[in-house]
Protein backbone atom coordinates (compact mmCIF):
# COMPACT_ATOMS: atom_id res chain seq x y z
CA UNK A 1 0.00 0.00 0.00
CA UNK A 2 1.58 3.62 -0.84
CA UNK A 3 2.46 5.48 1.65
CA UNK A 4 1.46 8.97 2.52
CA UNK A 5 4.41 10.61 1.68
CA UNK A 6 4.94 8.40 -1.76
CA UNK A 7 4.69 11.13 -4.61
CA UNK A 8 1.27 11.39 -6.55
CA UNK A 9 0.74 8.93 -8.90
CA UNK A 10 -0.01 9.91 -12.59
CA UNK A 11 -3.51 9.87 -12.07
CA UNK A 12 -3.89 11.70 -8.91
CA UNK A 13 -1.96 14.89 -10.87
CA UNK A 14 -4.37 14.24 -13.74
CA UNK A 15 -7.70 14.10 -11.68
CA UNK A 16 -6.34 17.12 -10.05
CA UNK A 17 -6.08 19.14 -12.58
CA UNK A 18 -9.73 18.38 -13.41
CA UNK A 19 -10.72 19.29 -10.62
CA UNK A 20 -9.16 22.73 -10.02
CA UNK A 21 -11.28 22.94 -13.66
CA UNK A 22 -14.05 22.42 -12.12
CA UNK A 23 -13.81 24.62 -8.80
CA UNK A 24 -12.60 27.82 -10.92
CA UNK A 25 -15.81 27.91 -13.08
CA UNK A 26 -17.66 27.05 -9.26
CA UNK A 27 -15.85 30.14 -8.11
CA UNK A 28 -16.41 32.55 -11.39
CA UNK A 29 -20.04 31.41 -11.33
CA UNK A 30 -21.62 30.71 -8.04
CA UNK A 31 -21.20 32.03 -4.18
CA UNK A 32 -18.84 29.28 -3.73
CA UNK A 33 -17.32 29.18 0.24
CA UNK A 34 -14.85 26.17 0.05
CA UNK A 35 -14.11 23.22 -1.89
CA UNK A 36 -12.77 19.81 -0.52
CA UNK A 37 -10.72 17.32 -3.04
CA UNK A 38 -11.38 14.13 -0.43
CA UNK A 39 -10.78 10.17 -1.21
CA UNK A 40 -7.76 8.80 -3.22
CA UNK A 41 -7.23 11.78 -5.31
CA UNK A 42 -6.59 14.10 -2.36
CA UNK A 43 -3.93 11.44 -0.93
CA UNK A 44 -2.09 11.21 -4.87
CA UNK A 45 -2.85 7.44 -4.52
CA UNK A 46 -5.61 7.43 -7.52
CA UNK A 47 -5.31 4.51 -10.34
CA UNK A 48 -7.08 3.99 -13.58
CA UNK A 49 -10.15 2.93 -12.17
CA UNK A 50 -10.66 6.05 -9.03
CA UNK A 51 -13.27 8.64 -9.77
CA UNK A 52 -13.20 12.37 -8.16
CA UNK A 53 -14.70 13.18 -5.07
CA UNK A 54 -14.67 17.08 -4.99
CA UNK A 55 -17.24 18.71 -1.95
CA UNK A 56 -18.76 22.47 -2.18
CA UNK A 57 -19.64 24.03 0.48
CA UNK A 58 -22.02 27.56 0.30
CA UNK A 59 -23.75 29.54 2.69
CA UNK A 60 -27.07 28.64 0.19
CA UNK A 61 -27.39 26.61 -2.43
CA UNK A 62 -26.56 27.42 -6.05
CA UNK A 63 -29.67 26.89 -8.37
CA UNK A 64 -29.24 23.27 -9.89
CA UNK A 65 -29.85 24.28 -13.36
CA UNK A 66 -26.68 27.04 -12.85
CA UNK A 67 -24.57 24.63 -11.16
CA UNK A 68 -24.70 21.68 -14.46
CA UNK A 69 -24.35 24.63 -16.81
CA UNK A 70 -21.26 25.87 -15.02
CA UNK A 71 -19.99 21.60 -15.16
CA UNK A 72 -20.79 21.48 -18.40
CA UNK A 73 -18.79 24.57 -19.52
CA UNK A 74 -15.77 23.09 -17.55
CA UNK A 75 -16.06 20.20 -19.87
CA UNK A 76 -18.44 17.46 -18.03
CA UNK A 77 -21.30 15.22 -19.44
CA UNK A 78 -24.04 14.65 -16.78
CA UNK A 79 -24.08 10.90 -15.56
CA UNK A 80 -26.92 11.05 -13.14
CA UNK A 81 -27.58 12.11 -9.42
CA UNK A 82 -26.14 10.91 -6.74
CA UNK A 83 -29.86 9.98 -4.73
CA UNK A 84 -32.40 12.99 -4.10
CA UNK A 85 -31.25 15.87 -3.94
CA UNK A 86 -32.28 17.47 -0.46
CA UNK A 87 -32.53 21.06 1.61
CA UNK A 88 -28.98 20.45 2.91
CA UNK A 89 -27.33 20.12 -0.27
CA UNK A 90 -27.12 17.64 -3.64
CA UNK A 91 -24.74 15.18 -5.39
CA UNK A 92 -24.18 14.99 -9.00
CA UNK A 93 -22.15 12.43 -11.19
CA UNK A 94 -20.17 13.79 -14.31
CA UNK A 95 -17.65 12.67 -16.94
CA UNK A 96 -14.50 14.53 -17.59
CA UNK A 97 -12.37 13.48 -20.32
CA UNK A 98 -13.50 9.82 -19.59
CA UNK A 99 -13.10 10.01 -15.75
CA UNK A 100 -16.64 10.28 -13.47
CA UNK A 101 -16.61 13.35 -11.15
CA UNK A 102 -18.85 12.96 -8.13
CA UNK A 103 -19.65 16.36 -7.01
CA UNK A 104 -22.31 18.96 -5.71
CA UNK A 105 -23.30 21.72 -3.33
CA UNK A 106 -23.54 20.85 0.10
CA UNK A 107 -24.77 23.48 2.97
CA UNK A 108 -22.11 24.78 5.61
CA UNK A 109 -24.81 24.61 8.36
CA UNK A 110 -25.37 20.57 7.76
CA UNK A 111 -21.28 20.61 8.14
CA UNK A 112 -21.72 22.37 10.99
CA UNK A 113 -24.07 20.62 12.72
CA UNK A 114 -22.01 17.70 12.06
CA UNK A 115 -19.17 18.74 13.34
CA UNK A 116 -21.01 20.23 16.52
CA UNK A 117 -21.86 16.02 17.06
CA UNK A 118 -17.78 14.99 16.45
CA UNK A 119 -17.52 17.96 19.29
CA UNK A 120 -19.96 15.86 21.86
CA UNK A 121 -18.71 12.29 20.90
CA UNK A 122 -22.06 11.30 18.86
CA UNK A 123 -19.99 10.24 16.17
CA UNK A 124 -22.61 7.88 13.63
CA UNK A 125 -21.01 6.39 10.48
CA UNK A 126 -21.85 9.10 8.53
CA UNK A 127 -20.19 11.78 10.76
CA UNK A 128 -17.12 9.98 10.60
CA UNK A 129 -17.42 9.31 7.23
CA UNK A 130 -17.65 13.40 7.08
CA UNK A 131 -14.74 13.73 9.69
CA UNK A 132 -12.73 11.26 7.39
CA UNK A 133 -13.40 13.01 4.67
CA UNK A 134 -12.13 16.13 6.07
CA UNK A 135 -9.24 15.08 7.71
CA UNK A 136 -7.99 12.96 4.43
CA UNK A 137 -9.08 15.74 2.24
CA UNK A 138 -6.86 18.89 0.27
CA UNK A 139 -8.70 22.16 -0.25
CA UNK A 140 -9.23 23.74 -3.59
CA UNK A 141 -10.78 26.67 -2.45
CA UNK A 142 -11.74 28.66 0.72
CA UNK A 143 -8.39 27.05 2.59
CA UNK A 144 -8.58 28.90 6.14
CA UNK A 145 -12.53 28.08 6.27
CA UNK A 146 -11.48 24.09 5.65
CA UNK A 147 -8.34 24.40 8.24
CA UNK A 148 -10.35 25.34 10.62
CA UNK A 149 -13.02 22.80 10.06
CA UNK A 150 -10.61 19.92 10.17
CA UNK A 151 -9.29 21.26 13.43
CA UNK A 152 -13.19 20.62 14.91
CA UNK A 153 -13.05 17.04 12.79
CA UNK A 154 -10.63 15.93 15.01
CA UNK A 155 -10.84 12.74 16.75
CA UNK A 156 -12.91 13.28 20.37
CA UNK A 157 -11.36 11.96 23.08
CA UNK A 158 -15.17 11.19 24.10
CA UNK A 159 -15.24 9.11 21.52
CA UNK A 160 -12.44 6.42 22.03
CA UNK A 161 -13.70 4.40 25.69
CA UNK A 162 -17.05 4.37 23.82
CA UNK A 163 -15.50 2.75 20.29
CA UNK A 164 -13.40 0.66 22.12
CA UNK A 165 -16.11 -0.85 24.76
CA UNK A 166 -18.52 -1.29 21.45
CA UNK A 167 -16.14 -3.23 19.77
CA UNK A 168 -14.48 -5.35 22.38
CA UNK A 169 -16.02 -8.74 22.48
CA UNK A 170 -15.74 -11.45 20.11
CA UNK A 171 -17.18 -14.60 18.84
CA UNK A 172 -14.61 -17.37 19.53
CA UNK A 173 -14.62 -18.91 16.02
CA UNK A 174 -11.18 -20.65 16.51
CA UNK A 175 -12.85 -22.21 19.11
CA UNK A 176 -15.63 -23.80 17.32
CA UNK A 177 -13.89 -24.61 14.11
CA UNK A 178 -13.90 -28.35 13.99
CA UNK A 179 -17.48 -28.58 14.73
CA UNK A 180 -18.49 -25.92 12.36
CA UNK A 181 -16.32 -27.58 9.46
CA UNK A 182 -18.58 -30.88 10.20
CA UNK A 183 -21.88 -28.65 9.93
CA UNK A 184 -21.93 -27.54 6.51
CA UNK A 185 -21.60 -23.57 7.81
CA UNK A 186 -19.19 -21.99 5.45
CA UNK A 187 -20.76 -19.27 5.27
CA UNK A 188 -21.54 -18.28 9.02
CA UNK A 189 -17.80 -19.23 9.31
CA UNK A 190 -16.57 -16.44 7.26
CA UNK A 191 -19.25 -13.99 8.38
CA UNK A 192 -17.48 -14.43 11.80
CA UNK A 193 -14.01 -14.13 10.53
CA UNK A 194 -14.81 -11.12 8.69
CA UNK A 195 -16.24 -9.54 11.72
CA UNK A 196 -14.00 -10.26 13.54
CA UNK A 197 -11.31 -8.96 11.97
CA UNK A 198 -13.50 -6.14 11.43
CA UNK A 199 -14.12 -5.62 15.11
CA UNK A 200 -10.17 -5.54 15.54
CA UNK A 201 -9.69 -2.68 13.41
CA UNK A 202 -12.64 -0.79 14.86
CA UNK A 203 -10.77 -1.71 18.41
CA UNK A 204 -7.41 -0.59 17.49
CA UNK A 205 -8.49 2.56 15.13
CA UNK A 206 -10.01 3.67 18.64
CA UNK A 207 -6.85 3.08 20.61
CA UNK A 208 -5.14 5.02 17.94
CA UNK A 209 -7.53 7.91 17.75
CA UNK A 210 -9.01 7.30 14.25
CA UNK A 211 -12.48 7.13 12.72
CA UNK A 212 -13.60 3.88 11.41
CA UNK A 213 -16.52 2.86 9.91
CA UNK A 214 -17.26 -0.72 8.22
CA UNK A 215 -19.27 1.48 5.43
CA UNK A 216 -16.98 1.17 1.85
CA UNK A 217 -14.14 0.57 3.42
CA UNK A 218 -11.41 0.77 1.27
CA UNK A 219 -7.91 1.62 1.46
CA UNK A 220 -7.01 -0.58 4.63
CA UNK A 221 -3.34 -0.64 3.96
CA UNK A 222 -3.62 3.43 4.59
CA UNK A 223 -5.90 2.86 7.40
CA UNK A 224 -3.83 0.28 9.10
CA UNK A 225 -0.32 2.51 8.48
CA UNK A 226 -1.61 5.65 10.37
CA UNK A 227 -1.99 3.33 13.54
CA UNK A 228 1.01 4.03 15.50
CA UNK A 229 -0.44 1.07 18.36
CA UNK A 230 -0.78 -2.44 16.85
CA UNK A 231 0.23 -5.75 16.13
CA UNK A 232 3.26 -6.63 13.71
CA UNK A 233 1.94 -7.02 10.07
CA UNK A 234 -0.90 -6.05 11.03
CA UNK A 235 -2.27 -5.47 7.50
CA UNK A 236 -0.93 -8.80 6.20
CA UNK A 237 -2.68 -10.65 8.76
CA UNK A 238 -6.14 -9.28 7.93
CA UNK A 239 -5.73 -10.22 4.57
CA UNK A 240 -4.93 -13.73 5.62
CA UNK A 241 -7.92 -13.84 8.12
CA UNK A 242 -10.21 -12.84 4.87
CA UNK A 243 -8.45 -14.96 2.52
CA UNK A 244 -7.05 -17.80 3.68
CA UNK A 245 -8.98 -21.03 4.56
CA UNK A 246 -11.08 -20.73 7.42
CA UNK A 247 -9.10 -22.78 10.23
CA UNK A 248 -5.93 -20.94 9.46
CA UNK A 249 -8.13 -17.85 9.53
CA UNK A 250 -9.74 -18.61 12.81
CA UNK A 251 -6.17 -19.08 14.44
CA UNK A 252 -4.96 -16.21 12.79
CA UNK A 253 -7.69 -14.29 14.13
CA UNK A 254 -7.31 -15.50 17.39
CA UNK A 255 -4.00 -13.91 17.71
CA UNK A 256 -4.79 -10.71 16.98
CA UNK A 257 -7.60 -10.58 19.17
CA UNK A 258 -5.08 -11.85 22.21
CA UNK A 259 -3.16 -8.79 20.55
CA UNK A 260 -5.12 -6.53 20.18
CA UNK A 261 -6.41 -7.09 24.31
CA UNK A 262 -3.13 -6.83 25.49
CA UNK A 263 -2.81 -3.17 23.64
CA UNK A 264 -6.33 -2.09 25.17
CA UNK A 265 -4.83 -3.68 28.45
CA UNK A 266 -2.05 -1.44 28.05
CA UNK A 267 -3.01 1.82 26.83
CA UNK A 268 -6.74 1.59 28.62
CA UNK A 269 -6.19 0.02 31.65
CA UNK A 270 -9.28 0.45 33.16
CA UNK A 271 -11.57 -0.86 30.27
CA UNK A 272 -12.91 -5.08 30.99
CA UNK A 273 -11.07 -6.45 27.73
CA UNK A 274 -13.35 -9.84 28.67
CA UNK A 275 -16.33 -8.19 27.06
CA UNK A 276 -18.56 -10.97 26.09
CA UNK A 277 -19.06 -11.32 22.03
CA UNK A 278 -21.77 -9.46 20.19
CA UNK A 279 -22.69 -8.56 16.90
CA UNK A 280 -20.70 -5.90 15.08
CA UNK A 281 -22.57 -2.39 16.07
CA UNK A 282 -20.93 0.11 13.29
CA UNK A 283 -22.39 -1.10 9.56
Amino acid sequence: MRGHSSPATRESEERREIAERIVKRLSERTDLRATLLAGSVAQGTADEHSDIDLLNYYAELPDQQTFDEVLREAGGERIGDLGDPRPEGFAVRYRFDGIEVQTGGQLISDLDRRLGRVAAGDVDWITAKVAMGLLEGSPLHGDELIREWQSRARYPEALRSREVEANLGWFPIWALDQHLASRDAELFRRQMLVEGAFKVVAVLSAVNRLYFTTFQFKRAGGHVEQMKIKPDRLAERLDRVADAPPSEAADELRKLVEETKSIVSGEMPEVDVDAPWQPLKNA
